[in-house]
């Protein structure tokens, strides 16, 4: 055989050798977990430990008590405004949501709350991009069941387009954190921060399903 021919010969076989290793890397993996299609782009996967639909709605079940505090229903209640304290009154001077979620004109979030709490009791809280959610996508769980909320959060279309990794990192966020630090004069969270997050991955890397009811 020629040299050039040797050469050609030489170039496809690292090609089939490659192809295979890929191969077998993708079966080694799927074999560890299971590949699930992203809900927003049916061409890509996120793969999950080791999928357990009982283990993954348990865990959503114990994030509920979090998701339903005080801390995180004034921002995801019903009505066109934000609320405040553990009773969920509407919030003082008529804020409103506004356009983007940060407030109107006049009465931006941004005009009172700034990236961290101010000191003293009845003072305005703050954290970094304090806002409520937008008007097309307001997030509101009030009177869902644990069912229905969780189907929420895995509905890019409601859930502020994205994905089941994206909700946990959005879990770990400076807004939402401040839950367990709101401040003097309010009550905190009080499930464990870590707990909460240990839920929240349990979830997804079990595969996201959902409470039957």
């Amino acid at each position: 055989m020629s040299k050039p021919g040797r050469e050609m010969s030489k170039q496809k076989y690292l090609i089939v050798a490659m192809a295979a290793a890929v191969t077998c890397s993708l079966a080694f993996a799927l074999g560890a977990g299971q590949a699930r299609h992203d809900p927003r782009n049916k061409n890509v996967v996120y793969r999950t430990v080791q999928s357990d639909d009982a283990a993954a709605a348990e865990a959503f079940k114990s994030m509920v008590t979090v998701l339903h505090h005080p801390r995180c229903m004034n921002c995801h209640s019903k009505g066109d405004f934000p609320r405040q304290g553990d009773d969920g009154h509407r919030h003082n001077m008529d804020v409103r949501r506004g356009p983007h979620g940060n407030g109107v004109a006049g009465m931006s979030c941004s005009t009172c709350h700034q990236d961290f709490n101010l000191t003293g009791s009845h003072v305005p809280p703050g954290a970094p991009e304090w806002h409520l959610p937008s008007p097309g996508m307001p997030m509101i769980w009030e009177g869902l069941s644990d069912q229905q909320l969780c189907e929420l959060f895995k509905d890019p279309k409601q859930n502020g387009n994205r994905t089941v990794n994206e909700i946990v990192e959005h879990m770990n966020t400076p807004l939402v954190l401040w839950g367990w630090h709101p401040g003097e004069g309010r009550t905190p969270i009080p499930v464990p921060q870590e707990q909460f997050m240990a839920s929240v991955r349990q979830w997804a890397a079990k595969g996201a399903a959902c409470p039957s009811r």
